[in-house]
């Protein structure tokens, strides 16, 4: 290789195959912006997964109203679904309801799972409800839904939204 008199003089070389690659800095850039997005990627994981756990607790939640109601109507039986003393479980609190309590099994609300009312369902034989309260507030801290219960047996479970919304 015949080097030039400019190059020789200064000191430059050129870079052969295995000389040749990133320097220090370049390196540095890169795994800082793949740092930047794994951590915005984690972050945005994490609130989706929080927000999707409230969304199913509800649901569950809804679930079991459905289901009391489906039992009332096939045994053509009034059926009370509430919460106990310390509201932490959810299922049928009817007094001589023995084939639909065997068919449905209490609901443990989850640790951090809290609602704004806990109300006492009344559902008929003929699937309609009456409560005390015709909607209910879930929240996790974080995040809030609301249950709505209508009079004609539905259930419908709104959107999450921020809590301090």
């Amino acid at each position: 290789m015949v080097m030039n008199h400019f190059a020789f003089r200064h000191g430059a070389t050129r870079r052969r195959g295995s000389q040749a690659g990133f320097g220090v800095i370049e390196l540095s850039v890169v795994v800082a912006v793949a740092a930047i997005l794994v951590s915005a990627s984690l972050i945005i994981i994490t609130k989706a997964r929080t927000r999707y756990q409230l969304s199913q607790n509800a649901r569950n939640l809804t679930s079991q109203i459905e289901r009391a109601r489906a039992l009332a109507i096939k045994y053509n039986q009034t059926l009370t679904v509430g919460f106990t003393s310390n509201n932490t479980v959810f299922g049928l609190t009817c007094t001589g309801c023995t084939e639909p309590k065997n068919e449905l099994p209490d609901y443990s609300l989850p640790s951090g799972f809290t609602l704004s009312a806990y109300p006492t369902l009344t559902i008929r034989g003929n699937g309609t409800i009456s409560s005390t309260s015709s909607s209910v507030q879930v929240t996790d801290g974080q995040y809030r839904l609301t249950i709505s219960i209508s009079n004609s047996g539905r259930t419908s479970v709104n959107d999450v939204a921020s809590a301090s919304n």
